[in-house]
Protein backbone atom coordinates (compact mmCIF):
# COMPACT_ATOMS: atom_id res chain seq x y z
CA UNK A 1 0.00 0.00 0.00
CA UNK A 2 1.22 3.23 -0.91
CA UNK A 3 0.16 6.88 0.75
CA UNK A 4 1.43 10.21 0.42
CA UNK A 5 2.21 13.33 3.11
CA UNK A 6 -0.40 16.07 1.95
CA UNK A 7 0.51 18.64 4.46
CA UNK A 8 3.81 20.76 5.87
CA UNK A 9 5.97 22.53 3.28
CA UNK A 10 9.50 22.14 3.69
CA UNK A 11 12.00 25.05 5.18
CA UNK A 12 14.80 24.52 1.96
CA UNK A 13 15.37 21.41 1.63
CA UNK A 14 11.91 20.30 0.87
CA UNK A 15 11.72 18.10 3.70
CA UNK A 16 8.55 18.34 6.39
CA UNK A 17 9.18 17.50 9.89
CA UNK A 18 5.41 15.92 9.71
CA UNK A 19 5.65 12.55 10.95
CA UNK A 20 4.59 9.51 9.34
CA UNK A 21 3.49 6.03 10.46
CA UNK A 22 4.85 3.42 9.01
CA UNK A 23 4.70 -0.74 10.65
CA UNK A 24 3.68 0.77 13.69
CA UNK A 25 7.18 3.09 14.07
CA UNK A 26 7.26 7.06 13.80
CA UNK A 27 10.14 8.68 11.69
CA UNK A 28 10.57 12.15 11.00
CA UNK A 29 11.39 13.86 7.95
CA UNK A 30 10.78 12.72 4.42
CA UNK A 31 10.62 14.11 0.63
CA UNK A 32 6.78 15.86 0.97
CA UNK A 33 4.84 13.76 -1.84
CA UNK A 34 7.28 10.58 -1.66
CA UNK A 35 5.74 7.29 -1.49
CA UNK A 36 5.65 5.57 1.69
CA UNK A 37 5.72 2.00 1.35
CA UNK A 38 3.47 0.26 4.11
CA UNK A 39 1.98 3.25 6.06
CA UNK A 40 -1.66 3.58 7.14
CA UNK A 41 -3.28 6.62 6.41
CA UNK A 42 -4.69 8.10 10.10
CA UNK A 43 -8.40 9.55 8.71
CA UNK A 44 -11.41 9.04 11.13
CA UNK A 45 -13.56 9.68 8.90
CA UNK A 46 -12.75 7.80 5.70
CA UNK A 47 -12.87 5.12 8.24
CA UNK A 48 -15.75 5.42 9.35
CA UNK A 49 -17.62 5.58 5.53
CA UNK A 50 -15.79 2.46 4.34
CA UNK A 51 -17.43 0.73 8.10
CA UNK A 52 -20.54 1.84 7.41
CA UNK A 53 -20.55 1.11 3.53
CA UNK A 54 -19.37 -2.47 4.82
CA UNK A 55 -22.14 -2.84 7.35
CA UNK A 56 -24.77 -1.65 4.96
CA UNK A 57 -23.70 -4.39 2.55
CA UNK A 58 -23.42 -7.32 5.21
CA UNK A 59 -27.38 -5.65 6.18
CA UNK A 60 -28.60 -6.25 2.35
CA UNK A 61 -26.52 -9.85 2.36
CA UNK A 62 -28.78 -10.74 5.59
CA UNK A 63 -31.67 -9.89 4.74
CA UNK A 64 -31.41 -11.37 0.91
CA UNK A 65 -30.64 -14.88 2.50
CA UNK A 66 -33.51 -14.31 5.26
CA UNK A 67 -35.94 -13.91 2.33
CA UNK A 68 -34.49 -16.66 0.03
CA UNK A 69 -36.03 -18.88 2.15
CA UNK A 70 -39.54 -16.61 3.25
CA UNK A 71 -40.33 -16.57 -0.43
CA UNK A 72 -40.19 -20.08 -1.24
CA UNK A 73 -42.63 -20.98 2.19
CA UNK A 74 -44.80 -18.63 0.73
CA UNK A 75 -44.74 -20.45 -2.62
CA UNK A 76 -44.84 -23.43 -0.85
CA UNK A 77 -48.16 -22.80 0.89
CA UNK A 78 -49.77 -20.48 -2.12
CA UNK A 79 -48.72 -23.87 -4.78
CA UNK A 80 -50.81 -26.04 -1.81
CA UNK A 81 -53.46 -23.64 -1.66
CA UNK A 82 -53.91 -23.58 -5.53
CA UNK A 83 -53.72 -27.77 -5.16
CA UNK A 84 -56.47 -28.05 -2.51
CA UNK A 85 -58.34 -25.68 -4.69
CA UNK A 86 -58.48 -28.10 -7.96
CA UNK A 87 -58.74 -31.33 -5.95
CA UNK A 88 -62.02 -29.63 -4.19
CA UNK A 89 -63.32 -28.89 -8.09
CA UNK A 90 -62.93 -32.02 -8.70
CA UNK A 91 -64.15 -33.69 -6.27
CA UNK A 92 -61.39 -35.20 -4.58
CA UNK A 93 -62.28 -33.73 -1.25
CA UNK A 94 -60.09 -35.47 1.27
CA UNK A 95 -56.88 -34.74 -0.68
CA UNK A 96 -58.41 -30.97 -0.94
CA UNK A 97 -58.02 -30.89 2.92
CA UNK A 98 -54.82 -32.50 2.74
CA UNK A 99 -53.12 -29.89 0.78
CA UNK A 100 -54.77 -26.79 2.31
CA UNK A 101 -53.48 -28.31 6.02
CA UNK A 102 -50.00 -28.62 3.70
CA UNK A 103 -50.31 -24.43 3.39
CA UNK A 104 -51.23 -24.11 6.97
CA UNK A 105 -48.33 -25.63 7.98
CA UNK A 106 -46.30 -23.63 6.05
CA UNK A 107 -47.79 -20.36 7.63
CA UNK A 108 -50.86 -19.79 4.88
CA UNK A 109 -53.50 -18.87 7.25
CA UNK A 110 -56.51 -16.87 5.64
CA UNK A 111 -60.57 -16.64 5.76
CA UNK A 112 -60.80 -17.83 2.30
CA UNK A 113 -58.57 -20.91 2.95
CA UNK A 114 -60.55 -22.11 6.33
CA UNK A 115 -63.93 -21.53 4.31
CA UNK A 116 -62.70 -24.39 1.80
CA UNK A 117 -61.72 -26.18 4.92
CA UNK A 118 -65.45 -25.71 5.92
CA UNK A 119 -66.88 -26.26 2.46
CA UNK A 120 -64.54 -29.66 2.11
CA UNK A 121 -65.71 -30.91 5.54
CA UNK A 122 -69.12 -30.53 5.11
CA UNK A 123 -69.03 -32.60 1.37
CA UNK A 124 -67.64 -35.23 3.60
CA UNK A 125 -70.29 -34.85 6.06
CA UNK A 126 -68.15 -34.10 8.96
CA UNK A 127 -70.46 -31.48 10.20
CA UNK A 128 -68.49 -30.69 13.72
CA UNK A 129 -65.18 -29.82 11.82
CA UNK A 130 -67.20 -28.16 8.82
CA UNK A 131 -68.87 -25.89 11.56
CA UNK A 132 -64.97 -25.31 13.22
CA UNK A 133 -63.69 -24.10 9.88
CA UNK A 134 -66.64 -21.95 9.05
CA UNK A 135 -66.11 -20.27 12.71
CA UNK A 136 -62.58 -19.77 12.10
CA UNK A 137 -63.19 -18.30 8.51
CA UNK A 138 -65.68 -16.07 10.52
CA UNK A 139 -63.56 -14.31 12.35
CA UNK A 140 -61.01 -13.32 9.09
CA UNK A 141 -63.97 -12.66 7.33
CA UNK A 142 -66.88 -11.35 9.47
CA UNK A 143 -69.01 -9.70 6.74
CA UNK A 144 -69.29 -12.75 4.35
CA UNK A 145 -72.80 -12.83 3.38
CA UNK A 146 -71.96 -16.21 1.46
CA UNK A 147 -69.77 -17.58 4.78
CA UNK A 148 -72.42 -16.77 7.25
CA UNK A 149 -75.07 -18.37 4.75
CA UNK A 150 -73.09 -21.75 4.91
CA UNK A 151 -72.67 -21.46 8.35
CA UNK A 152 -76.21 -21.52 9.21
CA UNK A 153 -77.30 -24.21 7.19
CA UNK A 154 -74.43 -26.24 8.38
CA UNK A 155 -76.50 -25.35 12.05
CA UNK A 156 -79.36 -26.23 10.97
CA UNK A 157 -78.38 -29.81 10.03
CA UNK A 158 -77.55 -30.47 13.95
CA UNK A 159 -79.12 -33.31 15.26
CA UNK A 160 -80.50 -31.94 18.57
CA UNK A 161 -80.51 -28.10 18.77
CA UNK A 162 -79.37 -26.26 22.20
CA UNK A 163 -81.36 -23.28 23.01
CA UNK A 164 -79.28 -20.33 23.21
CA UNK A 165 -79.82 -18.32 26.30
CA UNK A 166 -80.39 -14.31 24.70
CA UNK A 167 -76.96 -12.28 24.32
CA UNK A 168 -76.61 -8.55 25.95
CA UNK A 169 -76.69 -6.22 22.89
CA UNK A 170 -73.48 -4.59 23.83
CA UNK A 171 -71.17 -7.89 24.11
CA UNK A 172 -72.72 -8.78 20.03
CA UNK A 173 -71.88 -5.46 19.57
CA UNK A 174 -68.03 -5.55 20.77
CA UNK A 175 -67.89 -8.70 18.92
CA UNK A 176 -68.18 -7.82 16.02
CA UNK A 177 -66.13 -4.62 16.87
CA UNK A 178 -63.11 -7.02 17.11
CA UNK A 179 -63.78 -8.80 14.80
CA UNK A 180 -63.37 -5.77 12.53
CA UNK A 181 -61.09 -3.75 13.81
CA UNK A 182 -59.15 -5.42 15.90
CA UNK A 183 -56.24 -3.59 18.89
CA UNK A 184 -53.82 -2.54 16.87
CA UNK A 185 -55.52 0.91 15.39
CA UNK A 186 -56.17 1.73 18.37
CA UNK A 187 -53.06 1.41 20.23
CA UNK A 188 -51.49 3.60 17.85
CA UNK A 189 -53.88 6.41 18.33
CA UNK A 190 -53.67 6.09 21.37
CA UNK A 191 -50.38 6.16 21.70
CA UNK A 192 -50.12 9.32 19.26
CA UNK A 193 -52.15 10.91 21.80
CA UNK A 194 -50.63 10.02 24.87
CA UNK A 195 -46.99 11.19 22.99
CA UNK A 196 -48.74 14.24 22.06
CA UNK A 197 -49.61 15.01 25.63
CA UNK A 198 -45.94 13.81 26.86
CA UNK A 199 -44.48 16.43 24.61
CA UNK A 200 -46.69 19.57 25.72
CA UNK A 201 -46.00 18.17 29.20
CA UNK A 202 -42.36 18.42 28.67
CA UNK A 203 -42.87 21.79 26.42
CA UNK A 204 -44.91 23.69 29.40
CA UNK A 205 -42.37 22.55 32.23
CA UNK A 206 -39.30 24.20 29.83
CA UNK A 207 -40.96 27.30 28.63
CA UNK A 208 -43.12 27.36 31.80
CA UNK A 209 -45.86 28.95 29.65
CA UNK A 210 -49.82 28.65 30.94
CA UNK A 211 -51.83 28.99 27.71
CA UNK A 212 -55.24 27.94 28.23
CA UNK A 213 -55.78 26.45 24.77
CA UNK A 214 -51.88 24.33 25.15
CA UNK A 215 -53.63 22.92 28.31
CA UNK A 216 -56.57 21.85 27.06
CA UNK A 217 -54.92 20.78 24.41
CA UNK A 218 -53.12 18.61 26.71
CA UNK A 219 -56.19 17.56 28.71
CA UNK A 220 -57.36 16.40 25.74
CA UNK A 221 -54.55 14.33 24.37
CA UNK A 222 -53.88 12.64 27.12
CA UNK A 223 -57.72 11.80 28.22
CA UNK A 224 -57.81 10.59 24.26
CA UNK A 225 -54.78 8.41 24.64
CA UNK A 226 -55.73 6.50 28.06
CA UNK A 227 -59.24 5.56 26.44
CA UNK A 228 -57.65 4.22 23.37
CA UNK A 229 -55.11 2.64 25.21
CA UNK A 230 -57.93 1.11 27.75
CA UNK A 231 -60.19 0.35 24.38
CA UNK A 232 -56.74 -1.44 22.88
CA UNK A 233 -55.97 -3.36 26.02
CA UNK A 234 -59.83 -4.77 26.42
CA UNK A 235 -59.87 -5.92 22.57
CA UNK A 236 -56.17 -7.45 22.74
CA UNK A 237 -57.53 -10.22 25.70
CA UNK A 238 -58.21 -13.30 24.53
CA UNK A 239 -61.79 -14.26 24.38
CA UNK A 240 -63.48 -17.32 25.90
CA UNK A 241 -61.97 -20.58 24.13
CA UNK A 242 -64.50 -22.21 22.88
CA UNK A 243 -64.30 -25.47 20.75
CA UNK A 244 -66.67 -27.62 18.76
CA UNK A 245 -68.14 -30.94 19.05
CA UNK A 246 -66.68 -32.80 16.21
CA UNK A 247 -67.70 -36.79 17.74
CA UNK A 248 -71.24 -38.69 16.80
CA UNK A 249 -72.16 -37.44 21.37
CA UNK A 250 -70.38 -36.33 23.27
CA UNK A 251 -71.76 -37.03 27.27
CA UNK A 252 -71.75 -33.94 29.56
CA UNK A 253 -70.83 -35.40 32.94
CA UNK A 254 -70.89 -33.72 36.29
CA UNK A 255 -67.52 -34.64 37.31
CA UNK A 256 -64.64 -35.01 34.91
CA UNK A 257 -64.85 -39.20 35.39
CA UNK A 258 -66.31 -41.86 33.06
CA UNK A 259 -68.28 -42.76 36.20
CA UNK A 260 -70.18 -39.14 36.82
CA UNK A 261 -73.55 -39.21 36.31
CA UNK A 262 -74.15 -38.49 32.80
CA UNK A 263 -76.70 -34.87 32.49
CA UNK A 264 -77.15 -35.36 28.96
CA UNK A 265 -75.58 -36.12 25.36
CA UNK A 266 -74.39 -33.07 23.34
CA UNK A 267 -74.52 -33.61 19.59
CA UNK A 268 -72.39 -33.11 17.10
CA UNK A 269 -71.43 -29.38 15.74
CA UNK A 270 -72.50 -27.66 19.57
CA UNK A 271 -70.08 -25.00 19.88
CA UNK A 272 -68.83 -24.63 23.53
CA UNK A 273 -67.16 -22.11 25.76
CA UNK A 274 -64.31 -23.98 27.54
CA UNK A 275 -64.00 -22.65 31.03
CA UNK A 276 -60.87 -25.18 32.17
CA UNK A 277 -58.97 -28.29 31.30
CA UNK A 278 -58.14 -31.18 34.05
CA UNK A 279 -56.22 -33.94 32.10
CA UNK A 280 -58.31 -35.19 29.88
CA UNK A 281 -61.61 -33.44 30.52
CA UNK A 282 -63.04 -30.02 29.38
CA UNK A 283 -65.28 -28.28 31.54
CA UNK A 284 -67.39 -26.52 28.64
CA UNK A 285 -70.55 -24.25 28.90
CA UNK A 286 -73.26 -24.88 26.62
CA UNK A 287 -75.39 -22.32 24.65
CA UNK A 288 -77.86 -22.59 27.45
CA UNK A 289 -76.12 -21.99 30.02
CA UNK A 290 -75.44 -25.95 31.03
CA UNK A 291 -72.15 -26.48 32.48
CA UNK A 292 -70.65 -30.25 32.53
CA UNK A 293 -67.24 -31.72 31.82
CA UNK A 294 -66.52 -33.68 28.41
CA UNK A 295 -63.84 -35.79 26.84
CA UNK A 296 -61.46 -33.33 25.15
CA UNK A 297 -61.21 -35.79 22.24
CA UNK A 298 -64.72 -35.06 21.46
CA UNK A 299 -63.82 -31.75 20.82
CA UNK A 300 -61.32 -29.53 18.55
CA UNK A 301 -60.75 -26.02 19.13
CA UNK A 302 -62.28 -23.25 17.38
Amino acid sequence: MYCFLLHGKGLGGGRTRLGWTRLGRTHGSVPTGAPLEGCRKLDPFAQSKIKHRKSKIVLVVLLLLLAVPAQAQVNDAVLAFDAGNEQFEKGAYQQALQSYQQAIDAGFVSGALYYNMGNAYFRLDQLGQAIRYYEKARRLMPENAELQHNLDVARSQIATPISSLPTPVWETWWDRFVLRVGAFPFFIAGLLFYTLAAALIGHRIWSSTRNPWLRRVLSASLILGVVLLTIAFAASLNPTQRAVVVADTAALREAPADTAATELDVPEGVLVDVLQRQDTWLEVRLPNGVTGWIQATTTADV
